[in-house]
């Protein structure tokens, strides 16, 4: 587990990545396209891409040297289903030793106790299971996938146990839709009470091309996520990314996206991508990394007409002086909420 003079170095090269005009700070890793789910609100099920296309272990740490020499601190692990890649805990231990902030969003649905301590080992520093209702019924329908909210709530308790400690965060990543805007504090004050954390981000309809999930955010839900993060302090989310959700469901203009800039996407194929939903721009490995802010794949995050992802608005809440000063305090509370945990659980062993 990172120490503190680890976090302290951290802090301060990110710092520096944000700051410096042409250095990247953030990167979401899509491993495969291959999935066991089939998710009603992502497409990449029904392409799953070929393991022997995907990109191997030896150039996948190839290309996160690159991303790290060139300023890059933190990197999401996804896809897909990313535990459906063997070779895994090697790619977060990779990125881990070179000091990258390592995160991971899963199903959950092939995680086990034993992988999950794998994973903590190899230096994951977040991982996030996904979960779309307290209804088991509906987030099984949702995902595809009979009984995966019972393997949910499992792997929930498993990561409270055994990977919470220190500065690590887990817990669960909650997509707002409309079948699921009504319970959404609900979801916050069961994640808090089974003793973990959470992330919301709202649901975009570029990827599927189906509006009918887009859900209807607006000024009242957003101040009461807000109370209830300062309530619970479960809620991994800063004010300035729940502020933004209104902005985001009004159809306005948000501010500077800085895809392509500060923050941009790798494939399964290792083609770099301004953004998940863009073309490519560019190969992690034949091309310079800043070829993902060409003028071509620049223009394309001009016209685009803006999205609301944790990728984006969390990301650019570090690139300014009150968003660093809230992710300082979020990190405080994460730190002594852990700690706080973690004497609970001992003192609980202790009596058993």
């Amino acid at each position: 587990m990172r120490t503190l003079p680890d976090v302290v170095r951290f802090a301060l090269s990110a710092g520096a990545s944000a700051l410096a005009g042409r250095r990247v700070l953030y990167c979401l890793w899509e491993l495969t396209y291959r999935c066991n789910a089939k998710c009603s609100i992502c497409p990449y099920w029904r392409n799953p891409s070929d393991p022997d296309d995907e990109l191997q272990l030896g150039d996948i740490k190839a290309g996160l040297d690159k991303l790290h020499a060139n300023g890059c601190r933190a990197v999401n692990f996804s896809g897909g289903e990313p535990t459906i890649r063997k070779d895994l805990e090697d790619i977060v231990g990779h990125a881990s030793d070179l000091g990258m902030w390592t995160s991971m969003v899963t199903n959950g649905s092939l995680l086990t106790r034993e992988r999950l301590r794998r994973l903590r080992d190899a230096g994951l520093d977040n991982l996030l299971i996904s979960l779309d209702s307290l209804t088991p019924q509906v987030h099984d329908e949702h995902r595809g996938i009979k009984g995966l909210h019972a393997k949910v709530i499992q792997a929930t308790r498993w990561l409270r146990d055994d990977f919470l400690k220190g500065h690590r965060t887990d817990g669960v990543m909650c997509v707002l839709t409309s079948l699921n805007l009504d319970e959404i504090d609900k979801v916050v004050r069961f994640a808090d009470d089974l003793g973990v954390y959470i992330v919301i981000q709202p649901y975009h309809d570029k990827k599927t091309g189906n509006s009918i999930f887009n859900a209807p955010i607006d000024a009242r839900l957003v101040e009461d996520l807000i109370r209830l993060r300062n309530e619970r302090r479960n809620l991994l989310c800063s004010d300035g990314y729940l502020r933004g959700l209104v902005t985001f469901a009004s159809g306005s203009n948000g501010p500077r996206c800085n895809a392509g800039r500060k923050y941009f996407s790798i494939d399964p194929y290792g083609y770099m991508h301004p953004c998940v939903d863009m073309p490519r721009a560019g190969h992690l490995l034949r091309d310079e990394w800043d070829a993902v802010a060409s003028s071509q794949a620049m223009q394309g995050v001009q016209d685009c007409t803006g999205c609301w992802y944790a990728f984006r608005g969390e990301s650019d809440a570090s690139l300014s002086l009150r968003g660093c000063q809230d992710k300082l305090r979020l990190g405080l509370s994460v730190l002594a909420r852990n700690r706080k945990r973690r004497r609970q659980l001992s003192g609980a062993a202790s009596e058993a």
